[in-house]
């Protein structure tokens, strides 16, 4: 009895701490999702981890991958293409949103983009698969390729829709970093951020419906700057969003989040949930200062025999609100230096972290210039003038060698034909 009391527990422990944020020191936020978790946009840092790392249908979020690989192929987004029936294939009988270009339509790059990112058209996915890459198989390599390169070990994709399979899978983790990887380019974040659009042609006119709904709803989503939803039955609803928080950004992923109330309100109630909570218990920390002595590094044949390292940059983490200073550690990678040295030369760097949590590396440069010592450059004048003068009495006293010698040969040989002769 014993023992299965003792099972329960543990399995209890382990179920509640999967909830638990990376950074988490205060209380916990619940949110209906079964996956979450909210990173730092620039630094990659997990601040809210729930069940993270477990596979989950990614549904339309998918298009947030499909975008971000077309507009790396792509170098202007206004040319054209003109729609083709292999566009719109499936589309309807997948059951997957469109986008309603038709065949014989001519569009822009940019349409196809907006048309997959705010009506979530699988046609808008397809035309962009099919006018980059010739195929929806070979775009599919470039999606997976792309994954492969971010380290991602979690994700795979086998359509440039979401529509569901089996074997199309990923995880929270996996779209978040997906998602911020993709922030990077400007191009995408355009599309990303856009709340509505009309096309080039004039003919469709869309909006973010996820936020759209909210806003009718009465729902605050000004903190969500940009967003991607999804949703399939074995999926549920999935949305991956781009937070702002007191002027600093985040990316939130959730996934399954079931609708209880009957409107399409769940994913956006999560994030806007965890980013209060994010709000609430982290903030932005100076930890570091630019130009901060940081330690020292030792120089041969220098003035002085050490010079002080600083660094190059401020560091600034998102840390939580009562973090302890003495969590703060730091690794150093410094080598010596032979003089001379620059001011501001580079000698190595530094990883800083909270806790086991590496937070950045950041450079170490020198405080002051060190010149040669006097003995040094001593030296180097002696071998530079001395030397040469050395070598050139060597080389003359050979010489004079050689000269005395072949005298001294003549000389004989002069007195041996004397004296043959007087004979």
């Amino acid at each position: 009895m014993i023992k299965k009391l003792l099972t329960i527990t543990l399995s209890l422990m382990m179920i509640f701490t999967s909830f638990v944020p990376v950074f988490a020191e205060g209380e916990e936020v619940n949110i209906v999702g079964q996956y979450g978790i909210v990173i730092d946009k620039d630094t990659g840092q997990v601040l809210y981890n729930k069940n993270a790392h477990d596979k989950m249908y990614p549904a339309s979020i998918t298009k947030i991958l499909t975008c971000i690989v077309a507009i790396e192929m792509l170098d202007d987004l206004d040319k054209t293409a003109t729609i083709t029936q292999s566009d719109i294939d499936t589309v309807w009988e997948t059951g997957a949103t469109s986008a309603d270009f038709t065949v014989g339509e001519v569009v822009t790059y940019r349409d196809m983009l907006m048309g997959a990112m705010l009506p979530s058209g699988a046609d808008a996915c397809r035309a962009l698969a099919n006018n980059t890459c010739g195929s929806q198989e070979k775009f599919v390599e470039k999606m997976n390729q792309l994954v492969k390169k971010l380290g991602l070990k979690d994700s795979h994709f086998v359509n440039t829709t979401g529509i569901h399979d089996d074997d199309h899978y990923t995880t929270a983790y996996d779209m978040a970093k997906i998602t911020q990887y993709a922030l990077k380019n400007k191009k995408f974040v355009e599309v990303f951020d856009r709340y509505q659009y009309t096309s080039s042609d004039g003919q469709h006119q869309w909006v973010k419906k996820v936020i759209y709904k909210s806003k009718r709803d009465h729902i605050d989503t000004s903190m969500i700057e940009g967003c991607k939803s999804g949703y399939t039955s074995k999926a549920q609803s999935t949305l991956s969003s781009l937070l702002n928080i007191n002027d600093h950004h985040y990316v939130c992923v959730v996934g399954f989040s079931k609708n209880s109330d009957g409107y399409n309100h769940c994913t956006v109630n999560d994030t806007l949930a965890l980013g209060n909570y994010v709000k609430d218990h982290y903030s932005v920390a100076n930890i570091i200062k630019k130009d901060t002595k940081m330690n020292s590094v030792k120089i041969k044949n220098g003035q002085t025999n050490k010079v002080d390292v600083i660094t190059e940059k401020d560091i600034e983490a998102v840390l939580p609100n009562n973090y302890n200073p003495s969590d703060i550690k730091y690794k150093y990678h410094l080598k010596d230096l032979t003089a001379p040295v620059k001011k501001d030369q580079k000698v190595g760097t530094m990883d800083v972290y909270y806790r086991d949590t590496k937070l950045e590396t950041i450079s170490l440069n020198t405080t002051q210039a060190v010149d040669e010592s006097g003995s040094v450059v001593f030296m180097r004048k002696m071998k530079n003038v001395v030397l040469p003068c050395v070598m050139a009495v060597v080389i003359i006293l050979v010489v004079l060698l050689l000269v005395r010698k072949i005298m001294i040969k003549q000389r004989r040989k002069k007195r041996r034909q004397q004296r043959n002769r007087k004979k």
